[in-house]
């Protein structure tokens, strides 16, 4: 009994101790919390959207008539007559991918979630804001720009705790 207390609270003690964070900012995630993001934001929101969004095509698909006597579209949902007919199944998946977007921003999902919003944009003939999302996409997640912002990120911290070393040298010298 008296070796199981021991165990017990040494064991809550590595728990308590391993919790303690000297400082934690909201910016920078866990590895548990980016993982957390990461599966939820894939298979909830993105999935349920990207497959409202691939059934809104293939309504789409099967409601067009190729007319031979005019040139063919390459792709028939764009072609189609009536895309208000799936407008409502194509704002529920730009509802979910905005959710997404919105409540998991460490998700490495975010990009793929605004590529999804800015087609199903597209397919319901919104083109305005189809072009508006797809720019900000592009705009936000470019591989060239996004190393730059990488190494602002890096030169603020190690201004912080440039500053943070200096005020705790001050302080041992008084």
């Amino acid at each position: 009994m008296k070796r199981f207390n021991i165990i017990l609270s040494l064991g809550l003690l590595v728990l308590f101790l391993s919790s303690c964070a000297t400082q934690k900012s909201k910016e920078d995630p866990s590895k548990v919390a980016k993982f957390y993001q990461d599966v939820t934001s894939k298979y909830n929101g993105y999935f349920n959207a990207n497959e409202l969004l691939l059934a809104s095509i293939e309504t789409l698909n099967e409601q067009h008539q190729d007319n031979y006597n005019k040139i063919l579209s390459v792709y028939k949902y764009n072609a189609a007559d009536n895309p208000k007919a799936v407008a409502s199944d194509l704002d529920k998946a730009i509802k979910k991918v905005a959710v997404v977007a919105s409540l998991h921003p460490a998700s490495h999902w975010k990009d793929d979630c605004y590529l999804l919003m800015g087609k199903a944009q597209f397919v319901k003939k919104d083109f305005e804001s189809a072009e508006e999302t797809l720019e900000y996409m592009v705009d936000e997640y470019d591989p060239k720009y996004a190393n730059k912002k990488r190494k602002k990120v890096k030169t603020k911290k190690s201004k912080k705790q440039r500053k943070k070393a200096t005020a705790a040298k001050k302080k041992k010298k008084a």
